[in-house]
């Protein structure tokens, strides 16, 4: 037995091609690693000074100032009854404004008032309990007269 035959010029340089392409695509692989980590530490850096400005602005708000009652801390009830009914108010003005977005009342009073028809009890409570729920009883049942315009 003589061995085996020995290599052919083109094998040999086709395996320094492959070495060589893989050589390139480790290195390369290397850099894109080395460019994520420097991406990954500079946006962890930016969020830290994000929330450090956070911190500084909220610090900054909630801090005394000089010239301010040292009483203020104590809530003046008329302050309460005034957010209190502020809250009433934009709670109302929403379920106002839902009843607007109403299109057809049918779908929420589902009788029919009919002369010839003995419904008008059934109606009538279909149609406040409709009203109640968006808080327009007031604008039903007043019974204020109509103003009268100088003409």
């Amino acid at each position: 037995m003589t061995g085996t035959p020995p290599p052919s010029p083109t094998s040999a340089a086709a395996a320094d091609a492959k070495a060589k392409a893989a050589a390139d695509a480790k290195a390369k692989a290397a850099a894109e690693a080395r460019a994520a980590v420097l991406n990954r530490e500079a946006a962890e850096k930016r969020a830290r000074d994000a929330l450090a400005r956070t911190a500084q602005e909220r610090a900054a708000a909630d801090a005394p100032d000089g010239d301010a009652d040292p009483l203020s801390d104590v809530s003046d009830p008329r302050d309460l009854r005034q957010a209190l009914l502020l809250h009433e108010a934009a709670a109302i003005a929403n379920l106002h404004a839902q009843a607007v977005a109403v299109q057809n009342i049918r779908a929420l009073v589902p009788v029919v008032l009919d002369l010839n028809a003995s419904n008008y009890t059934r109606w009538h409570d279909q149609l406040l309990l409709t009203v109640g729920k968006y808080s327009l009883q007031a604008h039903v049942l007043q019974d204020d007269p109509a103003p009268t315009f100088p003409n």
